[in-house]
C-alpha cells in the first residue's frame, strides 16, 4: 500500500468528524471515561490526567496504571501507580478517584490476557451502564486487550482511543507500540470501536517555555509540578530544550469537544512484529485521527488549570 497519507485523506472525504465521539459532552451530560496511563514514562501523561480531572465535561470513573515495558524500569508499572497518586495528592484528590494497577508486561500470546486489576475493572465498568465509556490509552494497549480476551462483549459498551502506533500508512518505529505490539495487534483486529492518534497527529502538539511559565507556573501545587517536570526532563542536551511534545493531550481534548480532531476511516492494518502495518482490504474500519487544533487543546487546558488555582487562592 504505497500511497501517501494525504492521497488516502483526498479520497475519504467523507468523513471529517468522529462517528464514535458523537456529540459534545457538557457538565451536566458528561462522558464516561477510564484513564489509562504510563504516567512516570515521560511529562506529557501528567498534563494530560489533570486536563481530565480538571474538565467537567468527564465523569473519570477511574485512572488505571500502565507499563511502559522493562527495558527502562522492571517495575514501571508500578511506578505510573505511585506518579497518578502524587498527581492526585497535588490536586487534592487523594481518595476520590479509583486507581488500579494494569498488566506488569506485554502480552506474550495473542490469545492470553494479562490479567489486571485494571483489565477487570474496564470490564466491571463496561457492564454497569448502558452509556458508552470512553478509554483513552496513553501508553500500550495491554490492558484492553487484556480485557477484550477475557471479555469480548465489552466491544459494544466502551470506545478505545489509542495514542500510538507510527506514521500512515508504513507505521514503523513508535514508543507505545514498541512496548506491547501484539496487545496492540490483538486490537487492531477485534471489533472494539477504536480511535487511533498515530505519531503523525500527536507530534502536533508541541508546548514551549514561555507558554509554561506564563500559563502553568504558579496555578497551585501541580502547575508549579507540571513546569518543574518540563524544565528538568531530558535537559542533558547539547542545547538548550525549549518546548517539548505533550503528544496525550489530543485524546483528552478530542473527547472534550470533537470538533478539536478531524478524522478518516481507514481499515484497520495489522501490526507486525517491527511495528510496519500490513494492510489487508477486508479488514474493518476503524477511525485515524489526522490532525488536531493544538491552540484550542491547550489553551482550554490553561483556563481550566487557571480557574482551579484561582479557587484554591479564594479558599
Amino acid at each position: 500500500m504505497g500511497k501517501s497519507l494525504r492521497e488516502l485523506i483526498e479520497k475519504d472525504v467523507s468523513l471529517r468528524r468522529s462517528l464514535f465521539l458523537g456529540e459534545k459532552p457538557t457538565p451536566e451530560n458528561p462522558r464516561r471515561v477510564i484513564l489509562n496511563t504510563d504516567a512516570h514514562n515521560e511529562i506529557d501523561d501528567q498534563m494530560a490526567i489533570v486536563h481530565a480531572l480538571l474538565s467537567p465535561e468527564l465523569k473519570v470513573e477511574g485512572i488505571i496504571a500502565a507499563h511502559y515495558g522493562i527495558h527502562t524500569h522492571e517495575d514501571s508499572m508500578e511506578r505510573s501507580y505511585q506518579e497518578i497518586q502524587h498527581l492526585l495528592k497535588l490536586l487534592g484528590m487523594e481518595g476520590k478517584v479509583p486507581v488500579l494497577r494494569g498488566a506488569p508486561l506485554a502480552l506474550e500470546k495473542v490469545d492470553t490476557p494479562q490479567k489486571s486489576e485494571g483489565a477487570e475493572f474496564i470490564i466491571e465498568r463496561a457492564k454497569s451502564s448502558p452509556e458508552p465509556l470512553y478509554i483513552p490509552f496513553l501508553g500500550p494497549l495491554t490492558d484492553i486487550a487484556s480485557a477484550y480476551l477475557m471479555a469480548p462483549e465489552i466491544a459494544e459498551k466502551v470506545v478505545v482511543l489509542w495514542i500510538g502506533g507510527g506514521w500512515w500508512p508504513t507505521g514503523g518505529p513508535e514508543f507505545n507500540a514498541f512496548n506491547d505490539w501484539m496487545g496492540a495487534d490483538v486490537v487492531f483486529a477485534s471489533n472494539l470501536p477504536f480511535i487511533q492518534y498515530p505519531r503523525s497527529t500527536y507530534r502536533m502538539m508541541r508546548v514551549g517555555v514561555a507558554e509554561m511559565e506564563r500559563f502553568v507556573l504558579g496555578r497551585g501545587a501541580v502547575g508549579d509540578y507540571l513546569v518543574s517536570l518540563f524544565k528538568t526532563w531530558r535537559i542533558e542536551t547539547p542545547g538548550p530544550r525549549t518546548w517539548w511534545v505533550y503528544g496525550d493531550s489530543p485524546a483528552i481534548g478530542t473527547l472534550i469537544n470533537p470538533e478539536w480532531g478531524y478524522y478518516i476511516q481507514l481499515p484497520a492494518p495489522r501490526l507486525n512484529p517491527d511495528l510496519s502495518y500490513r494492510h489487508e482490504s477486508k479488514n474493518r474500519r476503524i477511525e485515524v485521527c489526522v490532525e488536531v487544533q493544538a491552540g484550542e487543546i491547550f489553551n482550554d487546558f490553561f483556563q481550566k488549570l487557571n480557574k482551579f488555582a484561582s479557587n484554591l487562592v479564594v479558599a
